[in-house]
């Protein structure tokens, strides 16, 4: 009893003296094709907000400190950046197109059922929740003791921080993996609020799918104009001289995004073509 109420207060002591309480999370999300992908995300929550983004974005924040410069930008892989007010359940949630970056907003309540179902994970003592969201299934394991109504992505709204949730069909799953307390605020605006130096521009969820089912109604359409104009067109290592060789590359674009896309939020899911 004296080692655990030791380890409490060293937790609730470093919670108390810190600008911003980081919590980095394992990934994982199944594309249409069953293809894994793990990825390292990042939550970090301060006094006044909450960002969740790829851990690859610290590496290159660092390396722009260090050189001096800003283009050390790189585009997310999780496609899940993420901010919004402390205790809030209004997002936004930022997306990079090539160079261009947009942000939307909405509001993402969650009605959780918590369960008596509780399991050890190190020290700490997690307990069960399960919620629907975004056309799916959640069963969540919060820990009562760490006091933050927070979690990955858009989970939250439990009485304590989410350290582990998983859709039912197995598609996304979120572990924490480290945590640590950093002395100052932690300034995510070269990096979550930009994109290579540009603020997002405000859209709809409208919008977006607009500007997604453009380019993949065209994948190519600038490589196709360059071609028209005499240009000399390199896809992966492969020549282009002919319209017939673009509309195979277009092809082969188009039916790779289908092949990947498994969106974590099912009823918000861009309307591509069945065939």
């Amino acid at each position: 009893m004296k080692k655990i109420s030791i380890f409490y207060f060293l937790l609730f002591f470093g919670i108390m003296f810190s600008q911003t309480h980081r919590f980095v999370y394992e990934l994982q999300m199944k594309k249409k094709n069953n293809a894994v992908q793990k990825i390292n995300m990042v939550l970090d929550i301060d006094k006044e907000y909450v960002h969740f983004y790829d851990y690859d974005f610290l590496s290159n924040d660092s390396l722009r400190k260090k050189e001096g410069g800003s283009n050390w930008q790189t585009n997310t892989r999780s496609e899940q950046l993420i901010l919004r007010k402390i205790n809030s359940f209004e997002n936004k949630s930022f997306h990079d197109n090539m160079f261009d970056y947009f942000v939307i907003d909405s509001k993402d309540n969650m009605n959780w059922k918590i369960e008596k179902d509780t399991k050890k994970s190190g020290d700490y003592t997690l307990q069960k929740a399960v919620t629907n969201f975004g056309g799916r299934d959640w069963t969540a394991w919060f820990c009562p003791n760490v006091p933050f109504q927070e979690g990955p992505y858009k989970f939250r709204g439990l009485p304590g921080l989410i350290f582990e949730v998983q859709d039912s069909k197995g598609d996304y799953s979120y572990s924490l993996i480290k945590s640590t307390n950093l002395p100052s605020t932690f300034d995510t605006s070269d990096f979550l609020e930009t994109h290579f130096g540009h603020k997002p521009v405000p859209i709809t969820l409208k919008q977006y799918f607009k500007i997604k089912l453009d380019y993949y109604n065209d994948p190519v359409a600038d490589m196709r104009r360059m071609l028209k104009d005499g240009g000399t067109i390199m896809i992966g290592g492969d020549k282009i001289t002919s319209q017939e060789q673009l509309d195979q590359k277009r092809i082969f674009i188009q039916n790779s995004i289908k092949s990947n896309y498994n969106p974590i939020e099912q009823d918000k899911a861009i309307p591509y073509p069945v065939k």
